[in-house]
């Protein structure tokens, strides 16, 4: 196979949304037997595509590190750019290739601009600590946010830099002054969760203010409370109260953004637009597992009360009545829900067992990564009487196990970098020296814990609250009998 047909193949898979695991492994160990065939702009293209598929392995990170002097070799900022984010997002080792781009990074740095929160973020991905470079990019970023004029791109800016934890008062000072109003023109929802979560972050009185400023009028927003003409700042006057309440959720998640306030104001706004047909067909899923995802970390009333009214939701008429027509990632996402929240898995009016027969009987339409999400969701499950062989869902259970998947590798930071690593079904662990038998690590991503401020020395345990996700995770893992240690 032709490289060209290399790259037209996986542009195919991509637009399939293919979790084919077996074709993918063939394509990753072609690209690395024959890299040297490789024009650059074809590796750039394959490696995005494998990113996009969710697919990496040691035959990719080989094929990309041999060739990596030719791609870094006087390329381009936009070129740079990618490459970090490929790098990040297939979660390939740092310590095999991105001393190799460090150069040309910063040689490009005065003609980085729009990527600059792209390098922030590949950066913090893939836990490289360089303050050095940081400020560099710290001084870029204002420099550029200046020349555009863009509050858009600081809000974008802001956030990425926010999650280093390395504190900048002139940074600070402006998100400051846009979350009070002081932007040439008014955010819309998206950019105003930017810059929410880079607040929650920071430590200082002013931006706690500023924080708890911004969250009010957002919350107000969500809360459909205002005229029309400030609704208008959210959506454009396109959107209604429902559907930007669901923008707002799926904006948080991905952020890893969680606000009490604004979790009550979307609930609240979904409730409502439930006696809409449509949005109950296309939107309902998705916004159930949202709320799910972001709800109360460590346990307490607060976490009760919002288990209580997800669960409301998922048992909903509306819900029940839309769920015969459930696309494969839409039946995954009710399923997640439930998983999430530990939710009964009989005894209710949507139980877990129909989710997951829905769920295990359209698996095989789900990319890569949700295939390792339902497996996730389905191991988590294991104690369950009904999961026992025999039980009700133990045969839903067996064919979702089947499922041909592969993790990513494990997160890895220097110190890491000489200990083993095994695969345990959809997840990668780190084996430390010396561990003991089943005895794994996983160090904690961007979306396994919520924004919270950094803490300023390293710790052992992580200092902010861990997501629903990330608990489900180690929940999974537990029951297939491995002790997991969470650091950050």
């Amino acid at each position: 196979m032709e490289p060209d047909e290399v790259v037209r193949t996986l542009g195919e898979l991509e637009a399939e949304r293919s979790g084919d695991v077996l074709l993918l492994r063939a394509l990753a160990k072609r690209f690395h037997a024959n890299a040297d065939e490789f024009f650059p702009p074809q590796i750039d293209a394959s490696l995005g595509a494998f990113a996009r598929l969710g697919y990496s392995d040691e035959a990719l990170l080989r094929g990309f590190a041999g060739r990596l002097s030719d791609l870094a070799s006087d390329a381009s900022p936009r070129r740079v750019v990618r490459l970090l984010r490929h790098g990040a997002a297939l979660q390939f080792r740092p310590h095999d290739w991105l001393e190799g781009l460090l150069p040309q990074l910063h040689q490009q740095m005065p003609n980085l601009r729009e990527g600059l929160p792209a390098v922030l973020e590949a950066l913090h991905s893939i836990r490289w600590h360089d303050p050095e470079l940081l400020e560099l990019l710290a001084t870029q970023g204002l420099i550029v946010t200046d020349d555009l004029d863009n509050d858009v791109f600081f809000t974008r800016f802001f956030e990425r830099w926010s999650r280093h934890g390395i504190e900048h008062n002139e940074i600070e000072e402006q998100a400051v002054s846009l979350a009070k109003g002081g932007g040439s023109s008014p955010l819309d929802l998206r950019d105003s969760l930017n810059l929410l979560a880079g607040l929650y972050r920071c430590t200082s009185s002013t931006t706690k203010e500023a924080r708890e400023f911004l969250e009010s009028q957002l919350t107000t927003r969500l809360a459909g409370a205002g005229s029309r003409a400030e609704s208008a700042v959210i959506a454009a006057g396109t959107a209604t109260p429902g559907e930007e309440a669901v923008l707002a959720l799926e904006w948080m998640q991905r952020l890893s953004l969680r606000s009490p306030q604004l979790w009550r104001a979307c609930a609240e706004s979904i409730e409502v637009a439930l006696q809409d047909p449509k949005f109950a067909r296309e939107h309902l899923p998705a916004a159930i597992h949202a709320l799910a995802a972001l709800s109360g970390a460590g346990g307490g009333k607060e976490e009760g009360v919002e288990s209580n009214l997800v669960a409301a939701l998922l048992n909903a008429p509306e819900t029940r009545k839309a769920a015969s027509k459930l696309s494969a990632q839409q039946a995954l996402h009710l399923l997640l829900a439930a998983s999430l929240l530990r939710l009964p898995a009989t005894g209710v009016d949507l139980p877990l067992a129909r989710l997951l027969r829905q769920a295990a009987r359209m698996a095989r339409q789900l990319p890569l990564p949700e295939r390792r999400a339902l497996v996730e969701a389905a191991e988590s499950l294991g104690d369950e009487p009904e999961a026992k062989e025999g039980g009700k869902f133990s045969a839903d259970l067996a064919s979702i196990r089947a499922l041909p998947i592969a993790a990513l590798p494990p997160l890895m930071g220097a110190a890491q970098a000489d200990w083993g690593t095994v695969d345990v079904g959809p997840r990668a662990l780190l084996l430390p020296p010396g561990g003991g038998e089943l005895h794994g690590v996983h160090l904690l991503g961007f979306r396994d814990t919520f924004a919270a401020p950094v803490p300023k020395k390293k710790k052992t345990k992580a200092n902010a609250p861990t997501t629903p996700s990330c608990r489900l995770s180690a929940r999974a893992l537990e029951l297939q009998g491995w002790s997991v240690q969470l650091t950050t």
